[in-house]
């Protein structure tokens, strides 16, 4: 299922951001969504200032094992 990311939000930031290192390698959907994926489950866990960083880092990973998954 989709998750939907704030369209102001630092999510929407993170996203742009992997949606650009991702883009010949991966859907944008995908990105999206593992983007979508790590806010929901960082939110509450860790402090505000460290979100943003710390989505990326959970969201890129996950891309690059995704992306590794299907180039094997």
């Amino acid at each position: 299922m989709p998750v939907g990311l704030d369209p102001h939000g630092c999510a929407d930031r993170v996203a742009g951001l992997l949606d650009q290192e991702f883009a010949a390698l991966l859907p944008r959907a995908v990105v999206r969504h593992e983007v979508g994926v790590a806010e929901r489950e960082l939110s509450g866990q860790v402090p505000d200032g460290a979100l943003e960083e710390l989505m990326h880092r959970l969201a890129a990973q996950r891309l690059w094992q995704r992306h590794d998954g299907a180039s094997s």
